[in-house]
């Protein structure tokens, strides 16, 4: 075996090492809420990462429209007290074939058992109205935004009378 070959496989292993001391973090304190968190922020284990998928099917001469949104969640359950929460919604409504605008009423479901009951209330009603405008690109991407006020909203992929789409993950503290 060369020595170059040692030193790599080294070195691999000097880095698995290290990552796995990252993942332990200090104390017992979980690191998946931020792996989209500054690290370089005072309270970073009191932050939650975000992100949202949707699935959409839709009729284009019918003009109806259904699918599913779901919200994961994920923080340190030493300040939050959960690790992972999820939230889905059922989505049903109409498109308007040539603005790409989707009018859908939006249902919740399902949300997992460790949800605390705070964020439910706080930040995910019942029923809700979604209204998205997307751009359906030739090469199969399309772009999700907002249709009030056009802020763009998430990127996705898209095929004959289906679209899924997939925001990017926030990092939010409870500290500010």
């Amino acid at each position: 075996m060369s020595s170059v070959w040692v030193l790599v496989m080294n070195m691999r292993g000097f880095l698995t090492v290290i990552a796995m001391l990252g993942l332990l973090g200090p104390g017992s304190s979980s690191v998946y809420a931020f792996r989209a968190c500054s690290t370089d922020a005072v309270d970073i284990y009191s932050a939650t990462t975000r992100y949202v998928v949707g699935e959409i099917t839709f009729d284009s001469a019918t003009g109806q429209a259904s699918g599913t949104e779901t919200t994961y969640n994920y923080a340190d359950p030493d300040f939050e007290g959960f690790h992972e929460c999820h939230v889905t919604y059922e989505l049903s409504g109409i498109i308007e074939p040539g603005s790409g605008t989707f009018v859908l009423d939006a249902r919740r479901t399902n949300y997992s058992s460790a949800c605390p009951a705070g964020l439910i209330d706080a930040r995910y009603p019942g029923q809700q109205l979604y209204v998205f405008q997307m751009t359906f690109e030739m090469d199969g991407t399309s772009k999700v935004h907002i249709a009030d006020n056009g802020e763009f909203f998430a990127d996705g992929d898209w095929d004959a009378g289906r679209t899924f789409y997939r925001t990017g993950e926030k990092c939010t503290s409870s500290k500010s």
